[in-house]
């Protein structure tokens, strides 16, 4: 009879699963097919616009080369009159309601006037010069349609009859006294197509009934198959219902024989139900051994139940329940967490410690289980103990020994989980170093900050505070004293604004401050903000004493405020950043906030960031290689310099780009373009006697840098291309090596390894320290331009160019000067001991074909 239950209870979830599945692909294609419908209307009007616009195109030449003069005859051959003719002729003719119109709002033939649907299509396209189309679903005559249009643009041929009306052919000025004073690019009308939408939905849905149809039909029948199928089964199940019911009355006696020791185990299973009930509702540690040790005690083998945790290095009891209710660790406890295994106790004589030995006097203990708590089953420390006492005769039971191995690993675990929960946590949305808020946490406050601003009615203000010349310290003193400069600066904004929602570290010397509900007027919400902007001037300007010395630093803070017109956080926070940099270039040591003008500076670099995206789909950039010679003038390789062709300014300078790039990370593929097209480069100079043993330069960003797919991006380049990987190398910046020593060294070996050659690029005006220098297998140091532009007039930067030269050589490097103009330059740098020189004296960049 099971298996005869079984059976059927298979074959209906089989078939109700089918069933319901079909039911939910149904609904799917129904809804696809729907969407269908419009989309075939889109592409019927499509080809229709295709063709239309090819036919008005060849029409409006011919009609113009044929100089034809216009009079009552041949008015129709005017392309406005023989479009909607043609209009007029295509309607009569299609028996699917399409119709398909050149008009206008200034209609020289009265057939041409738009209606009010195209109408408001020229008007779209007047406010979206770029728009090349326009959808847009309308009811006309009781009826659905899909109003497709493009626009009409005045392009040149048009102007003989729509220009001014003095240089207009002599027929149509005689003719029209309207339409007139069009300009090149200027919308004259649309191209209107409306596509019925109820024939092709019914077209398309007669096609999806018959399919769903044949679909069910099918199913139905296989279910139907199957079915008679199990039907024939049961038969031989029925035969075999006699065998099975003596079976189970032999197991029945079984049971019952065991009947005692089955509610014993029900005990034990009941435990385990509670714990694990216990493990999903628990809300921290706490909460998790309190229910653990109640649960447990309430199996009624389990005299007394107690869990403890190691706490600062202290074991530290956490709950005990039962007959003893300890608040000391004992000694056998010590034990078991000291050397991370269990104790069984169970014959006591005069070895048991006294402690416990007083114990099992007083309340007749027969067997004592004590097990330290791990992470895991073969983890190295423990994190606790659990001890069970029992006063049963029998004492503990294998079942309830196995318990109690499985629940300890099972309590370790779930406390462990909430031990790297915590961590997780803290790591997700507190900063490190400081213990502030982070960028995550501090955004999703800022969007509540902005919810609330909206329903109270009152301004809040953000304010971007950077550190001024936060750099020095670092150079100076070091990083780790830079980061007790950052600590201490939390520090005093913690202790000084108790009042603000919020206090951020940004990243790096920046910090936000985030204040609401300051007022209902603007005026008065930034008198408030400033205050509070003017105390963390205060604050900042208090000496800090690092290794015995003193340091006074500034801040420049930016401060946005907002109310129910700021629409993100990211744009609030792009307001206050703009608003820091502005009190930087106006001196530092001052408060600034957004105004107007800045928000038009915002828009710009959206702009111009949108059209570097554009420009490198568009492939609009390329790539320069200038020279670079030894002390003889001989070529020795090339620095690839990229470079942006914008349609309407011209050739940009990487100056006003990169920046930009960096920020919006577009960066990272034209990194990529640059060295794609190096290697191409390499590998045709493989076939060149001169240029062969010639290099190429790359400049690496910090971000393509720090992505952690880049060593084998290279690697998979030179083995694509197959170019030798000693011709290509990389220039990096002295700040992508600090930020993360360990990182980047790691990755440089692997570059190493492969035989890809590595330069420090502007050396000497970032972090240039031995520390970091010794450790580094690098080939090159570039000593920076702005170092050689000095050179014969300040000492200064000739004593820099010296000591990088110097250092150059005792590290094994090669050094390179960029930005050699003179020849005088040249010289002194050659005497100085230089090793390669670059820049106009030598070689202007030029194409890859005129090196």
């Amino acid at each position: 009879m099971f298996k005869i239950d079984l059976n059927h209870k298979l074959f209906k979830t089989v078939a109700l699963l089918i069933i319901f599945s079909n039911v939910l692909l149904t609904i799917y294609m129904y809804d696809k097919v729907k969407s269908f419908i419009e989309t075939r209307a889109y592409h019927r009007a499509e080809t229709l616009k295709n063709y239309f616009s090819s036919m008005r195109y060849v029409y409006h030449q011919q009609f113009m080369k044929s100089d034809l003069k216009i009079d009552n005859s041949t008015i129709g051959f005017l392309p406005a009159h023989a479009s909607s003719l043609i209009s007029d002729k295509f309607s009569e003719l299609s028996n699917n309601d399409i119709s398909l119109r050149n008009v206008t709002n200034r209609p020289r033939n009265p057939a041409n006037k738009a209606d009010v649907f195209e109408e408001e299509a020229m008007e779209y396209f007047k406010n979206n010069p770029y728009a090349d189309m326009h959808l847009a679903k309308i009811s006309k005559n009781n009826k659905r349609y899909l109003n497709y249009t493009y626009p009409l643009k005045i392009e040149q041929y048009c102007l003989k009859c729509h220009g001014t009306k003095e240089e207009a052919m002599p027929s149509i000025r005689e003719r029209y006294d309207t339409g007139y004073d069009y300009k090149l690019g200027d919308i004259r009308g649309v191209t209107s197509i409306k596509i019925p939408l109820e024939s092709i939905a019914d077209q398309t849905m007669e096609i999806f009934y018959k399919t769903m149809a044949m679909i069910w039909f099918s199913i139905i029948f296989l279910l139907t198959i199957i079915h008679f199928a199990i039907k024939a089964l049961m038969k031989k199940d029925i035969e075999q219902k006699e065998i099975l019911k003596k079976e189970v009355e032999v197991k029945t006696s079984y049971l019952k024989k065991q009947q005692s020791e089955l509610q014993h185990l029900f005990g034990i299973l009941k435990t385990v139900k509670d714990f694990n009930q216990i493990l999903i509702n628990a809300k921290d540690v706490d909460e998790l051994i309190k229910n653990t040790t109640l649960s447990m005690h309430s199996n009624t083998s389990f005299a007394n139940v107690k869990i403890s945790l190691c706490e600062d290095g202290e074991l530290v009891v956490k709950s005990s329940v039962g007959i003893i209710k300890e608040t000391e660790i004992t000694q056998v406890e010590r034990d078991v967490f000291d050397n991370n295994r269990y104790i069984f106790l169970k014959n006591f004589d005069e070895t048991l410690h006294e402690e416990c030995m007083e114990k099992v006097k007083k309340y007749g203990i027969i067997e004592i289980y004590s097990l330290p708590l791990r992470k895991y089953h073969n983890a190295q420390e423990a994190l606790g103990t659990i001890t069970i006492y029992s006063k049963e005769d029998k004492g503990f039971s294998k079942e309830e020994r196995d318990l109690i191995d499985e629940l300890s690993g099972d309590i370790g675990f779930a406390i462990n989980s909430f031990y790297q929960k915590e961590a997780i946590n803290k790591l997700s949305f507190y900063d490190p170093l400081t213990n502030l808020a982070n960028q995550s946490l501090f955004e999703k406050h800022i969007t509540q900050a902005l919810e609330n601003s909206y329903k109270n009615m009152k301004y809040g203000a953000l304010m971007f505070m950077d550190i001024d010349n936060f750099k020095s310290v670092n150079d100076l003193m070091g990083q780790d004293e830079g980061n007790r400069v950052l600590k201490e600066t939390a520090n005093r904004l913690a202790m000084q604004l108790k009042d603000v929602s919020m206090i951020s570290r940004f990243g790096s010397d920046k910090f936000l401050v985030l204040v609401e509900n300051l007022s209902n007027k603007q005026e008065s919400a930034a008198v408030i903000a400033e205050e509070y902007a003017k105390q963390i001037l205060e604050i900042t300007k208090e000496p800090f004493t690092l290794k015995d010395k003193t340091f006074y630093l500034t801040c420049s803070i930016g401060i946005a405020l907002f109310f129910d017109d700021v629409e993100t956080a990211a744009l609030l926070l792009n307001q206050a950043e703009y608003a820091m940099r502005t009190a930087k270039k106006d001196g530092k040591n001052i408060i600034r906030f957004y105004d107007s003008s800045l928000q038009e500076s915002t828009k710009s670099r959206s702009l111009l960031i949108q059209n570097i995206k554009e420009a490198l789909k568009e492939r609009r950039f390329f790539v320069l290689y200038q020279k670079q010679f030894d002390k003889d003038k001989k070529a020795v390789g090339a620095e690839a310099l990229i470079r942006w062709q914008h349609p309407t300014i011209g050739v940009i300078s990487p100056a006003e780009f990169i920046p930009l790039a960096e920020e919006s990370g577009v960066i990272k593929e034209i990194g990529r373009f640059v060295l794609d097209n190096a290697a191409d480069l390499l590998t045709s100079w493989a076939k060149d006697d001169a240029k062969k043993e010639w290099r190429i330069s790359v400049n690496v960003s910090p971000l393509q840098f720090r992505d952690a797919g880049f060593v084998n991006e290279i690697k998979e380049l030179i083995s694509t291309k197959m170019i030798d990987p000693n011709k290509l190398r990389l220039e990096l910046t002295e700040g992508v090596l600090i930020d993360n020593q360990k990182s980047a060294m790691k990755k440089i070996e692997e570059l190493n390894v492969f035989g890809v050659s590595l330069s420090i690029d502007d050396f000497g005006t970032g972090y240039s320290s031995l520390g970091y220098l010794k450790h580094l297998k690098i080939d090159e140091l570039k000593i920076d331009q702005s170092f050689v532009m000095g050179l014969l007039n300040n000492n200064s930067d000739k004593t820099i160019v010296k000591t990088i030269i110097m250092m150059g050589k005792e590290f094994n490097f090669e050094v390179i000067a960029e930005g050699v103009e003179t020849k005088e330059q040249f010289e002194l740098l050659k005497e100085m001991g230089c090793d390669l020189f670059q820049g106009f004296h030598l070689s202007k960049p030029s194409r890859a074909e005129d090196l």
